[in-house]
């Protein structure tokens, strides 16, 4: 049963950025080294990418707890029995699992979508049009250091490196190395 999901600018960007080369890849690293969301690690891009400036603390942390449970019980949960039935799960068939297994994968992309839009609707701010994007990138940097902050994580260069993979494709037309000394700022 397919779900007709609402247009929002937020997914759209999500799955361009995510679409990237090396995306995916910096996004499982950061996601397996911490346990952080991805989709708010998106967020946070979107939200500096598109003018909407720099997030506090508290938005930040409402923003988490606006999202939380549906993270942790819905999107983790589905994310866990797919991992658990790659490559099969003896005794049940292989034939049988893997198919069931694809479908929890394409679930978990629309409960993804969920996510995301209860991010968007999470902090409600209009696009400064006229903001340079230097100071975009910046405000997207800091909203992904708030965002690691809030969850008690200290980046390091390999967490930098890919956050850099991931904030590349959200600024086109700034120059790769520009990203990268950019996130370079966010290792204490």
């Amino acid at each position: 049963m397919a779900v007709d999901f609402p247009q929002h600018p937020f997914w759209d960007f999500s799955l361009e950025v995510y679409g990237s080369p090396g995306v995916p890849d910096a996004c499982l690293r950061l996601q397996e080294a911490h346990g952080i969301d991805v989709n708010v690690i998106l967020f946070c891009c979107w939200v500096g990418r598109t003018g909407r400036g720099r997030l506090g603390a508290e938005e930040t942390a409402a923003t988490c707890r606006a999202v939380a449970e549906w993270h942790e019980v819905v999107v983790r949960g589905v994310r866990a029995v797919r991992q658990r039935l790659k490559g099969g799960m003896p005794p049940a068939p292989t034939a049988l699992s893997e198919p069931l297994r694809r479908r929890l994968a394409a679930l978990e992309v629309q409960f993804e979508h969920v996510e995301q839009l209860m991010l968007a609707e999470a902090v409600d701010r209009t696009s400064e049009e006229a903001r340079p994007t230097p100071d975009r990138l910046d405000d997207a940097l800091a909203n992904i250091g708030g965002y690691f902050e809030a969850v008690g994580v200290a980046p390091s260069a390999d967490d930098a490196a890919n956050v850099a993979l991931v904030l590349a494709p959200a600024f086109p037309g700034t120059s790769e190395e520009a990203v990268r000394e950019a996130a370079a700022g966010l290792v204490p």
